[in-house]
């Protein structure tokens, strides 16, 4: 699995599986930092990873975990099985 980098004036959440229909986004390790936006104001934005699976991959794992009443666990559990570590 392929981290990339993005950017982003806003926390984005740990897992997106509402935004798209095909793909469940996964976010991690934000930075806060400082820009000037376009009339010179401080402006605070987040330098974060993200990744995208399947979402019937995602899907899947959920279903899995929802069964046993332990769906807290799913950006642990995603994590581990999806990516094993990085890459």
């Amino acid at each position: 699995m392929m981290w990339k980098k993005g950017t982003s004036t806003e926390i984005l959440p740990a897992i997106d599986d509402t935004s798209s229909a095909t793909y469940v986004y996964l976010y991690r390790n934000f930075v806060e930092k400082q820009r000037e936006n376009e009339t010179g104001e401080p402006e605070t934005y987040y330098e974060y990873e993200y990744a995208k699976i399947k979402k019937e991959a995602y899907d899947y794992v959920r279903e899995l975990w929802a069964t046993e009443d332990r769906t807290t666990e799913i950006e642990d559990v995603l994590a581990e099985i999806l990516f094993g570590g990085d890459e």
